[in-house]
């Protein structure tokens, strides 16, 4: 799926400021799962952002635990920052 076609997932609730958008994850035609990372080195964690709810993890591993016994789409690798 193509950037643009990506971004119709995006709501205006996500806090932009705060969070680099990492990736989205299409469940359906009208919800994604938005993996997103903290901006902040002296606060870093990952949230998950699915339906309007966000939940938050200290690592991305947690995330990718969490998504894999939540989630039907399979989660595919992608480059992601560690520190």
């Amino acid at each position: 799926m193509e950037k643009k076609e990506l971004s119709k997932y995006l709501w205006k609730g996500l806090d932009y400021n705060r969070y680099f958008v990492i990736k989205i994850i299409p469940q359906d035609e009208d919800n994604a799962v938005i993996i997103m990372c903290s901006k902040d080195r002296e606060n870093h964690h990952w949230c998950l952002e699915y339906m309007g709810g966000g939940k938050y993890f200290n690592t991305v591993i947690e995330l990718i635990e969490y998504y894999n016994s939540r989630f039907k789409v399979p989660f595919h690798q992608f480059n992601i920052p560690r520190n």
